[in-house]
Formats: structure tokens, C-alpha cells, sequence
């Protein structure tokens, strides 16, 4: 291959690739590891499980036996409840937990992971920690309680009854140690969480994912509509692959709305809904004919409402709030976790609701943007790796290419 026949296949990749942009993800990587965002609080009910992270830019609560697999940061305070009297479920977060304010832990909970407080850190009587605790605060474990690592307080540390810490206990005020066996201690004159520069960090954070979740609702309410949608679903509806507006639009109780993949591949699905969504009480949302992908958008310029015992399926982002009723579930297709997101209000559950499946992962991977701002969904997940193995090959072509005429002249 001659280099000016390699020069021109180079443009013609170029030209390609630059006429929809390079692959640019919808939601960046804050986004895709979360499957609960607010911008004002998120609340859980009790017994209720979330698969995946939850950030929120106020306070954050989950009842007693809910369940959070991920990480649960949030700016304001953190409150995990404790054992459901209903069930016995005990309340759980899989993951670290950040407070850019007090955090609490209920009686006989569980933290996965490490526990960063900007002001007051308690663990309740029974729980347990599975890495380390440090709080600005006060920093006190309830009987009976378990530390796997180090307690850091930047005020009063106390240990409770026949509580444990596997680490050390650094704190900058008094240590209150009521076991029989002294536990390691050592005071320290600095305070280990700068509270003003925690809260800050958080707050860019939830700033960035807000913007980047609006950004999103304008790139896909700018895609071309396929099918106007009725404001009411009244009774049972099937919808193959496409984008469908609606001004509003609510689904009656019981009914079924099937996603028709045909069994073909890169099927998607995109709702832009002006205003209002409403899911019916026990409605729901299926997928079938081979739509198993992350591939479903649910854009809602306004509020957002599952009833009770109502089963949602893809990404949701509301402008406004999110509310889940009792029993409902809010899953995604395939792995994805699904998703809730409110741009600028809350997150609420009801009990026993179920955000995510069990062991999902990310959210909406198959949507990007391309340089105009339009959101699209990205065709044969080989078709773009194909592209820049031949334009990285073709590149190695060109340099040998040159490398071979260099070396006939030098003989010459």
C-alpha cells in the first residue's frame, strides 16, 4: 500500500469517526457508579434494599432493616436504622458511608466499609464496622459493638461495653474506655477530618452529578421523536425500539407495558416525558425478544411516582422529585442497576421497595453524546473497536511504510 493511499483511508477514518464524535458516555463515571442521586435528600423505607450507591446532596436515612449494597454519601447527616420488628432484618450498608455531617448507625447495623463523619460519629449498641471510623466529632460505639480498623475522633472517643476496635484509638479530646481490658489508645492534637474542606468536596461532587444529569434530559429530549404517546396508558401496550414523547404520562393500575426487542440487537428505548410519569399501582414494565440490555431512558421534565407494588424497568431522571411506594421495585435491564435520579429534589422509597437487581452494575453504558449535544444510542458494541483497530493499524502501515522508503534511499 503506497503512503498516499494510506494518507487518504487515515481521512476517511477521521472523517468517521469526527461525523458523531468519539464515544462520549452520557453520565460520567460519578453517575455510573451511583443508582440513587438527589439533589435535597434521599429517604428509604424500612425493609427497603437499594443494589448499588447512593449520594445525595442533604441528609440520608434509611429504615430499620433497609439495605444499601454500595457506598452512601450524602452532604448533610446519615442515619442507617436498626433491626425491622417486622422481619428481623437488620439494617446494612455494603460500602463506605461519608457524612459532611453527624452520622448515626442503628442498633446491631452493619458498614461494610469506612465511616468518614464531618461532625459526630455513633455506632449503635450491637453494630459493626468493617473498616475504619474518623469523625471532626465525638466519636462513640455502643455495647457490644465491633471496629475492624482504627477509631480517628477530633473530639471525645468512648467505647462502649464489651465493644472492640481492632485498631487503635486516636482521639483529640478524652478516651472513655468501660472494658475490663484496656484497648490501644493514643491522643492526638490535630483533628483527623477537616469538616469545611469534607462538606466542600462533597458539594462540588453533588454539583457536578446535578449538571451532568441535566445535561443528559437536554441531550436526550433532543432526539428525533418516533411515536407520540397517549398522556394515559388504560390497558395493556407493547412498544418495539425508538423514542416516544408524551407531555405526560401515567400507566393504569395492573396494566402491562412490554418492550419488544424483536430479537434484534441494539434495541433502545427512550421516553421524553415533558412532565409528570406515574406508574400505576402494581403495573409494571417488562422486556422481552431479546431486550435484555442496558437500553432504556425514562427523561421526566417533571415529578416522578411509582404506586404500590408497581415494577418500573430502565434509568430515570426526573427534573423534580422521585417517589417509590411500598413494595414497588425500580430495576434496570440486564446487569444495569436502573437508576433514580433528581436533578433537584429527593429520592423517597417506601417499605420493602427494591431499587436495582441483585449484583447489578452501572447505569445506561449504551447511551453517549455526540458533538452537537444529541444523545444516541451506540450501534454493534464491536462496530467502534473494530474502527480503531484499523485506524491504529493503518497508522502502523503508514510508519513502515515510511520506514521502508527511508531505508531504500540510505541503500541508494
Amino acid at each position: 500500500m503506497t503512503k498516499v493511499k494510506i494518507e487518504l483511508t487515515l481521512l476517511a477514518l477521521l472523517a468517521c469517526v469526527s461525523s458523531q464524535g468519539l464515544a462520549i458516555p452520557i453520565f460520567g463515571q460519578n453517575l455510573q457508579e451511583l443508582s440513587t442521586f438527589s439533589k435535597e435528600y434521599t429517604t428509604t423505607g424500612a425493609n427497603s434494599s437499594v443494589n448499588g450507591s447512593v449520594m445525595t446532596g442533604g441528609v440520608g436515612t434509611t429504615g430499620a432493616g433497609g439495605s444499601i449494597s454500595g457506598d452512601f454519601t450524602a452532604v448533610g447527616a446519615i442515619t442507617i436504622g436498626g433491626v425491622s420488628a417486622t422481619t428481623g432484618k437488620v439494617a446494612s450498608v455494603g460500602g463506605n458511608m461519608t457524612s459532611g455531617g453527624v452520622l448515626t448507625t442503628g442498633d446491631s447495623s452493619t458498614v461494610g466499609g469506612d465511616i468518614t463523619a464531618g461532625g459526630a460519629a455513633t455506632v449503635g449498641a450491637n453494630g459493626a464496622v468493617g473498616g475504619n471510623m474518623a469523625a471532626a466529632g465525638v466519636v462513640t460505639t455502643g455495647a457490644a459493638s465491633q471496629v475492624a480498623g482504627n477509631i480517628e475522633a477530633g473530639g471525645a472517643a468512648t467505647v462502649g461495653a464489651g465493644a472492640s476496635v481492632d485498631g487503635t484509638v486516636y482521639s483529640v479530646g478524652a478516651f472513655t474506655d468501660t472494658n475490663s481490658t484496656p484497648q490501644t489508645s493514643a491522643v492526638i492534637t490535630s483533628n483527623p477530618v477537616d469538616a469545611a474542606t469534607l462538606v466542600a468536596g462533597l458539594i462540588n461532587t453533588v454539583e457536578g452529578n446535578k449538571d451532568q444529569i441535566l445535561a443528559a434530559q437536554l441531550a436526550f429530549s433532543q432526539m428525533v421523536t418516533d411515536v407520540v404517546l397517549n398522556a394515559t396508558m388504560p390497558a395493556d401496550l407493547t412498544l418495539v425500539s425508538g423514542v416516544y414523547w408524551a407531555p405526560s404520562f401515567a400507566t393504569t393500575a395492573s396494566t402491562t407495558l412490554t418492550l419488544d426487542g424483536q430479537n434484534l440487537i441494539d434495541q433502545y428505548w427512550v421516553f421524553n416525558i415533558g412532565d409528570i410519569l406515574k406508574m400505576g399501582g402494581l403495573s409494571k414494565i417488562v422486556m422481552v425478544n431479546g431486550a435484555n440490555s442496558d437500553s432504556v431512558i425514562w427523561n421526566a421534565g417533571g415529578y416522578a411516582d411509582f404506586g404500590d407494588g408497581s415494577s418500573f424497568l430502565g434509568t430515570l431522571l426526573a427534573t423534580k422529585y422521585v417517589h417509590v411506594g411500598a413494595n414497588a421495585k425500580a430495576l434496570g435491564p440486564g446487569n444495569s442497576c436502573g437508576g433514580l435520579f433528581s436533578a433537584k429534589s429527593y429520592v423517597k422509597t417506601g417499605d420493602a421497595a427494591q431499587i436495582g437487581g441483585d449484583g447489578c452494575m452501572g447505569i445506561a453504558s449504551g447511551f453517549h453524546v455526540d458533538t452537537q449535544g444529541v444523545a444516541y444510542f451506540q450501534t454493534s458494541a464491536i462496530e467502534e473497536p473494530a474502527t480503531w483497530i484499523l485506524f491504529v493499524t493503518s497508522l502502523a502501515l503508514l510508519g513502515l511504510s515510511m520506514r521502508r522508503k527511508k531505508v531504500y534511499r540510505v541503500a541508494a
